[in-house]
């Protein structure tokens, strides 16, 4: 046999398997990591491999949530990447220079697909099977083009892009069969079924807007995108935590100190910044798992998605215009196909300009294009007012607030720092504002409703201030680009007014003071046509007359509803669609008595039986003790 030969192998392989049949997970075990810990630390670091891994579980040695077995959440976007990327990142860092932060630099750029979602330590490698799925799916797309996008200019407090037909409805159609594949692995995902759109900006000073969106006017998106539909993992603790990046090292001089090292991230909660008198934050290193205090000024704020695993990707189909077999005449029958006849809503209302013959025909389609029924039935949320100021300081709140000339006093830190201007201040004695508290516990339950995974489609309001206030922040920090139609319809009953009706802000008074209202919205009825002599069964009537006619109105487009309005409406908008009688005064008022600040109800449709069904909120209730005014001159008695 020759020096160089390779000998003939006469001895199988005795083991019954290998290091590199191994999956990370059966690696990690066989390394000595408890199964749990292993879990963990494959799904934390998106399944990306054994190093990894084991890196991650040799770091977080002392974390004292190692063994928390709270899930990841998960997200699906899908991201541009390539050329069309740089030109969206440069946008960011020029508005973070010349504009300040915004609550859009909390991600990067992307399209939402679906809400947060999660899935078993366990059960991650399901992932691999749904984007197995996703990509059979996609190859079977036809040729569409270069993803559209159309700029939307007709907002002060949101920039974007809207995806344009048909590609929205294609990306829907997908997403719905993502969630029935999770389904049957036990887990379940909820699609985006609003207009899916790419956030520029948003939540920023009213100054801002302009440049804003000169700067988003210019962002370049080239001919051909490229996109990828991405599926990424956070830490449950991040949906509200601020994630600040390590920009100067920091060896800790104290036990309770932190250490700060490069290429690592910290995350606290936003109220450090007023609870820390020295410029100290509490955080949690992302790299290690342990808590401490830092040095502020030695970090930065960032994004969120810098702390966020990737799992998986699959890039999106793209075909050049030389490439697309569709002419102009067959894509305007598709489009019909998926339309519906009907007006655009407020966010199409802009014309779209193009050079094209497809952006020309697409300018010109009035049509409404039919939203995908959803996987799951349509939900209504019936939302009470946060507190207002007349009761929480009683009737006197006024006189102590106001002086004869209408000049606004902040006698107390409750009452809000600064008063709405209205054509009349006297109007605030029967149509008051909400608290300082009472705007807290409207951003509590609109964050509530975001990290429940709630899509909210329409949005309809009581007139009066206090639940105009409490709809604005509620969907501010739910996130929702969303303007809210004002009706008269929802009021309260009319019996505790007698014999003084309030004056309500009128559209234009509310639009000045920044409240997003939809001013093109005709309301059912007017104020004035409710009569003064209304009984509780009138009430109920009139409640559930305006709840059947805007079910109606959405129930083709499909979507959630939100009405925000009156302790007695979530009786009133509910109890007649439940087929059930309205109820006499004494077990109304006994009602309303239940019926906090901000409690939620949830009724949701039956379509095989033609009926709602009041059931249990997907968001926790909204309780806490009441604080009583402070005396201090009982401190000077003897």
């Amino acid at each position: 046999m020759a020096g160089n030969a390779i000998p003939p192998r006469t001895r199988s392989r005795t083991s019954s398997s290998s290091f590199k049949e191994r999956s990370p997970l059966e690696t990690l075990q066989h390394m000595g990591f408890p199964r749990n810990r292993a879990e963990k630390a494959v799904a934390v670091t998106g399944n990306r491999g054994v190093q990894i891994a084991s890196d991650w579980l040799l770091s977080h040695v002392n974390d004292p949530k190692l063994d928390d077995p709270e899930p990841q959440e998960f997200i699906i976007y899908l991201c541009p990447v390539g050329e069309f990327l740089v030109n969206l990142l440069e946008y960011w860092d020029h508005t973070l220079q010349l504009c300040g932060w915004n609550s859009a630099h909390i991600y990067q750029p992307h399209i939402t697909l679906c809400s947060f979602f999660k899935i078993p330590h366990s059960r991650v490698s399901v992932i691999d099977q749904v984007v197995a799925r996703i990509a059979l799916e996609l190859k079977e797309w036809p040729a569409l083009g270069s993803l559209g996008l159309h700029l939307f200019t007709q907002s002060q407090n949101f920039i974007g892009y809207f995806v344009k037909s048909p590609y929205h409805e294609f990306i829907e159609k997908l997403m719905i069969t993502v969630q029935q594949e999770f389904l049957k692995a036990g887990i379940e995902m909820k699609p985006q079924m609003k207009q899916l759109h790419m956030t520029l900006a948003f939540q920023y000073e009213a100054s801002s807007h302009d440049l804003l969106m000169k700067l988003a006017e210019e962002i370049k998106i080239p001919s051909l995108t490229h996109w990828q539909i991405k599926v990424f993992s956070r830490n449950s603790e991040l949906k509200l935590a601020e994630v600040r990046r390590v920009i100067k090292m920091y060896k800790p001089q104290q036990e309770d100190e932190l250490e700060l090292v490069d290429e690592d991230c910290v995350y606290m909660e936003p109220e450090e910044h007023e609870r820390s008198p020295d410029g100290w934050f509490k955080g949690t290193s992302w790299r290690t798992g342990v808590s401490g205090f830092f040095p502020g000024n030695f970090t930065i704020k960032c994004s969120q998605m810098d702390t966020w695993a990737l799992h998986r990707e699959v890039s999106l189909p793209n075909f050049s215009p030389s490439n697309v077999n569709v002419n102009v005449a067959e894509r305007a029958i598709e489009s019909r196909m998926l339309m519906d006849i009907g007006d655009y809503d407020n966010l199409w209302a802009a014309s779209v300009n193009g050079n094209t013959a497809d952006e020309e025909l697409y300018a010109k389609v009035t049509k409404k294009p039919q939203k995908l029924r959803p996987a799951e039935p349509r939900k209504l949320f019936v939302v009470r007012h946060a507190e207002r100021c007349d009761f929480a300081f009683s009737k006197s709140w006024f006189e102590k607030c106001f002086d004869e000339t209408g000049k606004y006093f902040r006698f107390n830190l409750n009452c809000p720092k600064t008063m709405v201007q209205r054509n009349n201040y006297k109007d605030f004695i029967r149509d008051c504002p909400l608290t300082v508290i009472g705007r807290e516990q409207a951003k509590v339950t609109g964050e509530a409703l975001r990290e429940a995974g709630e899509s909210i489609s329409y949005i309809y309001c009581s007139p009066s201030l206090r639940c105009v206030e409490t709809a604005t922040e509620l969907m501010s920090a739910y996130g929702s680009p969303l303007k809210m139609c004002v009706e008269p319809c929802l009021f309260e009953w009319l019996g505790w007014h007698k014999p003084l009706l309030p004056t309500f802000m009128s559209y234009d008074e509310l639009e000045r003071c920044g409240f997003p209202i939809d001013t093109s919205y005709i309301p059912l009825i007017s104020f004035d046509s409710i009569p003064m002599s209304e009984s509780v069964g009138d009430y109920y009537r009139r409640s559930y007359n305006f709840t059947q006619h805007v079910l109606k109105k959405h129930k083709a487009g499909g979507g959630n509803i939100l009405i925000v309005a009156h302790s007695g409406s979530l009786d009133a908008c509910t109890r007649q669609l439940q087929g059930k009688a309205v109820r006499n005064p004494e077990q109304f008022r006994n009602i309303v008595r239940g019926c906090p600040y901000c409690c939620v109800c949830m009724a949701v449709e039956d379509v095989m039986n033609c009926r709602w069904n009041l059931v249990e909120p997907s968001i926790a209730q909204f309780s806490h003790g009441a604080n009583k005014d402070f005396k201090w001159d009982t401190l000077l008695t003897t």
